[in-house]
This record gives structure tokens, sequence and C-alpha cells, in this order.
């Protein structure tokens, strides 16, 4: 494993701000293609996005443990999106586009899980395997640690002590900049426009620093 210095953080830290700046820039104008499974997945992966953001900011702040901690549901809401547009079935996609009331929130208690939205991912031939085997793949390394920051565990109690390394940092900010430019290329997917996906092309190989090589975002570093 390589040694990151304070200073490599700090770079990295400066490159995934840009990056943030980037994937804005290219998606802020995108709509989705008509339809509640395009509109439903499109709002989950904004708020994946919104999730990337704030644990970049939170680290880049010095506050290591509520930024890993917003990995789970920057993960889970990537999961969502992916779900909600080739798996949900319609009944399951106008239950989560319902107006939210106690009535409305009650009914969607019964809704899949992560683990469940991956298993019907893994089935459905529509979509993308190889997209679908990298979310299995961060969820088997990932998803106990990131369990163990959202619910206050050993790994961030043991962090408070110890501090957090500049590694550890960097892992968690390169996994969440992998995540996020997974849901950035499912928002060009869902504008049905195939040009937008060459521009988020041009920016993969742009900030291939700020990413895991080769099978981003699966990384263990705990």
């Amino acid at each position: 494993m390589k040694h990151i210095t304070p200073e490599e953080l700090a770079h990295t830290l400066a490159r995934s701000v840009a990056l943030h700046e980037a994937v804005l820039e290219l998606t802020e104008s995108f709509e989705p293609y008509p339809g509640l499974h395009f509109e439903l997945a499109f709002q989950s992966a904004l708020l994946s996005m919104e999730h990337a953001t704030a644990a970049m900011l939170l680290m880049q702040n010095g506050m290591g443990a509520p930024g890993i901690a917003l990995l789970r549901p920057q993960f889970e809401s990537l999961v969502r999106a992916f779900w909600l547009m080739y798996s949900a079935s319609e009944a399951q996609v106008e239950k989560l586009s319902m107006p939210l009331t106690i009535e409305t929130a009650r009914r969607g208690d019964d809704l899949p899980m992560l683990s469940d939205m991956l298993k019907r991912l893994a089935v459905t031939a529509e979509a993308p395997a190889h997209i679908v085997a990298q979310l299995n793949a961060y969820k088997d390394i990932a998803w106990r640690a990131l369990n163990s920051f959202t619910h206050g565990g050993i790994h961030p109690l043991s962090k408070f002590v110890t501090g957090y390394p500049p590694k550890l940092i960097f892992d968690s900010l390169c996994n969440s900049n992998g995540i996020l430019m997974m849901a950035a290329q499912l928002l060009c997917i869902l504008t049905g426009v195939p040009e937008n996906q060459i521009h988020w092309r041009k920016l993969r190989d742009e900030f291939t620093d700020c990413f895991h090589p080769i099978n981003w975002p699966i990384v263990k570093s705990v």
C-alpha cells in the first residue's frame, strides 16, 4: 500500500474540489428523459452527488468521522438510482413518487433495502453488468466499516483517539470520488442524450488522479 503524505492528501483534496466543480458544470443543465423511472433515478443520483460534496467538505475541514460516514448514504442513494432505473416495478416507482405524508412514509417502509436492490439488479438483463459488479464489490469490502462509522462503532471511536492517517482519508476520498463519477455517468444516461457521456469520459480521463486505478471505487482501508 502506498504511503500518503499530508501534502499528497492536500493535493488530492484540491483536485477533488476541482472535480466536483467540473461535474457540477457538466450536469447542472441536465434534465431527465420523461418518465417516472428516469425522473426518480435522476433525483436519487443527484442526492448521491450531494452526499459526495458534503463528505469532501467535511474531510477537507478535518472532520473524518462524519465525512466517511456519509459514504454510506452516498452509496445507498447511487444503488437506489440504478435500481429505480432498471429494476423497480411500476408500483414501487409510484410509491416513491408520492408526496410525503405519514401514510406514504409508512407505505415506503416495505421498499427493498440495499442488499435486495443489488440482488435485483444482478438478475436484471438491462442493468449494466460491469457497474453492478462494481457496486457489489464495493459493498462486500466497505460495508462493515461504513456501518461502524455511521453508527458510532469501533472504527470512529478508535480513530477519535489515534487520529486519521492521511492514507485513510485519501482512500475514502478516492472512493467517494469514484461513486460520484458513477452517479454523474448515470445522470448522462438518464438524459437520453448519448453525447453527454463523451463529456463524462473526458472528465474521467482528466481527473484520473482522484480515483483508485482500474478498479475504483473498490479499495479497503480501515
